[in-house]
């Protein structure tokens, strides 16, 4: 998959992640967060870096506001080549509920369709991660089907499978 190239919304601007971006993502250590993290995500502060270049490979961008205020960061990672991606996203628990996550959703699912030709988008949720099973209907994914007692990036527990069609193919 190629690099993320910058996008910019209304109100912020998404921009690729770097090997240097250790500092800006600092939120998802908050508790918040880690309530829904599996073992592949960054528990400390010496896992951000590991944490990167995990991810580095994939289309994954940080989003700011203010021009360069990260508050979050939203990735697809290919899962058959070019046809079809899991999208997932992290934002700071201090900028829920503000509408960044859909502005920013809105904007990568418009570009993985329109100019990376996707087929399909599907995201994992946990059932009890409710805000963010709200935000992927938000965003036009539908709930295929719950999976009881599965494989959550490590973690046992029940989740939910959403996709989308990309509307032109």
């Amino acid at each position: 998959m190629k690099e993320a190239p910058n996008l910019i919304t209304k109100r912020l601007g998404l921009r690729p992640l770097t090997l240097h971006d250790s500092e800006n993502l600092i939120y998802l250590l908050h508790s918040e967060i880690q309530k829904d993290a599996g073992p592949y995500m960054p528990h400390s502060l010496n896992d951000l870096p590991q944490h990167i270049e995990r991810i580095i490979g994939d289309t994954t961008w940080l989003i700011t506001i203010n021009k360069d205020k990260v508050i979050g960061d939203i990735g697809v990672f290919s899962k058959k080549g070019n046809e079809t991606g899991e999208m997932a996203w992290y934002i700071d628990p201090e900028y829920w509920n503000l509408g960044y996550a859909t502005e920013a959703g809105l904007a990568v699912i418009d570009y993985m369709f329109s100019t990376l030709k996707f087929c399909q988008l599907t995201a994992q949720i946990g059932s009890a991660n409710i805000p963010s099973c709200r935000l992927a209907e938000k965003l036009g994914f539908i709930l295929e089907c719950i999976e009881y007692d599965s494989d959550l990036y490590g973690k046992k527990a029940d989740v939910c499978l959403y996709s989308m069609s990309n509307p032109a193919k």
